[in-house]
């Protein structure tokens, strides 16, 4: 019951940014505790009042299908308690603090506070969250 209240707070809190349409060459991959690759991303680099918010879901941020979702920035949407106060994105590097969801096709989802990895080409990085790791690219490079 403690995981499904989770699960739903996070999916609240990721719905509150704008859509962007989803990239058909992104994916990601899951490593660990369990195997999983996703074709589609979406990516969305918010302005005004979301500005330094980036916000990812693989394939989509918020249904059924989501296998990992995250926000860098300092999401102040009251559902991300925590990242409020946490950096911009600025680019490549690391970005700690961040409230990451990784769910499996079947069975409990990870969720926690983890590191995100942004790759230098700023399209492409890593994850670690609770024991869950793996790659993610968003099929195009994000703004900022």
């Amino acid at each position: 019951m403690k995981t499904l209240f989770w699960t739903a707070l996070w999916c609240a809190a990721v719905s509150t940014l704008p859509q962007a349409p989803p990239s058909p060459q992104g994916g990601a991959r899951i490593n660990s505790p369990f195997r999983r690759q996703v074709s589609g991303a979406r990516c969305y680099s918010g302005t005004g009042k979301n500005a330094g918010d980036v916000a990812f879901g693989f394939p989509e941020r918020s249904s059924p299908t989501t296998a990992l979702t995250f926000t860098i920035g300092p999401l102040g949407d009251g559902n991300s308690p925590g990242q409020e106060n946490n950096a911009p994105y600025t680019g490549p590097g690391d970005y700690k603090n961040i409230r990451i969801l990784v769910r499996p096709e079947s069975g409990e989802p990870v969720f926690g506070h983890g590191t995100i990895h942004v790759n230098a080409d700023e399209r492409t990085g890593t994850f670690k969250v609770g024991g869950a790791s793996g790659a993610w690219d968003c099929g195009q490079k994000l703004r900022r």
